[in-house]
């Protein structure tokens, strides 16, 4: 791998305009985005063309005559954001423009870039077979252009990826963490790695970011032999396509529905990308069903 395909800054400029677009950017709601859980209700106040509807108390606004109101939280504390990226072979693999982990690598540089901006604590690890990088929650611009730094940086990739290990070494370095994205393709998940997973979404709010290109759950209809190789021994085998494709993309399936599966059992919140799609809508619109969904709760 000479160099990545990325684009940052256009990318960070993009996603912030979408986000502000869809008032993502106030305090009340970038709170919310990121877990919410440092915030304690203060009091009520009227409702304003600039608030989004699903603010509203309606238990609160039938007493007051029926005058819409929205309650306020007081902010405990400042945010702290993990970042646990997979940066293994299953990522450096792409059958469009980009690959995997160059799509992951705008994509958590955007999200990373509005934390940094807010004024709040972003940490990171790159993971494959080992934690090969790892920088506790810090705030400052210069902790951005670290992150910007260590994803572009081609060495960090590569071997098999190891979700539990990455997990047990972000541990230290979670003590005051609100949140921790979990990015990858998910591809790499034993019954140990579920049962790990299953443990620290009970302990953490973990939002998973599932990067996947569309060759990871349908095989193309190829009616010849080919060679393919196992990623992680290196064996190689003639198949023939057609004659697994049905048995590949039923396993495929079985194995995404489980991971969400364990994600909604835990409370915890998680999206598919892929790699020919744009994913700046899709990422935009999903914290924006995280701000709703909490917002609920609050009621």
């Amino acid at each position: 791998m000479i160099g990545l395909n990325i684009n940052i800054p256009r990318t960070v400029k993009i996603f912030d305009s979408a986000m502000k677009k869809k008032m993502l950017l106030t305090s009340i709601f970038y709170k919310r985005i990121f877990g919410g859980k440092g915030m304690e209700f203060d009091s009520y106040r009227g409702y304003s063309d600039n608030d989004d509807s699903s603010l509203i108390d309606w238990k609160a606004t039938m007493k007051n005559n029926n005058e819409p109101l929205v309650k306020q939280y007081v902010e405990e504390r400042d945010l702290s954001i993990f970042f646990l990226i997979d940066v293994g072979d299953n990522m450096v693999l792409g059958s469009g423009e980009k690959l995997k982990n160059e799509v992951v690598a705008e994509l958590v540089s955007s999200l990373a870039h509005l934390v940094i901006v807010a004024g709040d604590k972003a940490g990171f690890a790159l993971y494959s077979d080992k934690t090969k990088v790892i920088k506790k929650p810090a705030a400052g611009i210069n902790q951005f252009y670290s992150f910007v730094k260590e994803i572009s940086d081609v060495k960090n990739y590569g071997g098999k990826s190891d979700l539990v290990d990455a997990i047990n070494s972000i541990r230290p370095y979670l003590r005051d963490v609100s949140a921790v994205f979990i990015i990858s393709d998910f591809l790499r998940i034993n019954e140990e790695c579920f049962n790990e997973l299953k443990r620290f979404m009970i302990q953490k709010e973990v939002i998973g970011i599932m990067v996947r290109d569309i060759n990871d759950n349908q095989i193309s209809d190829i009616n010849h032999e080919i060679f393919v190789e196992d990623i992680d021994s290196g064996e190689q085998m003639l198949i023939n396509p057609s004659l697994i494709k049905e048995e590949y993309e039923k396993k495929a399936l079985e194995q995404k529905q489980k991971i969400f599966e364990t994600f909604k059992k835990t409370g915890s919140d998680i999206i598919e990308i892929y790699t020919n799609t744009d994913f700046i809508v899709p990422i935009v619109d999903f914290l924006k069903k995280r701000v709703k969904k909490k917002t609920t709760r609050r009621k």
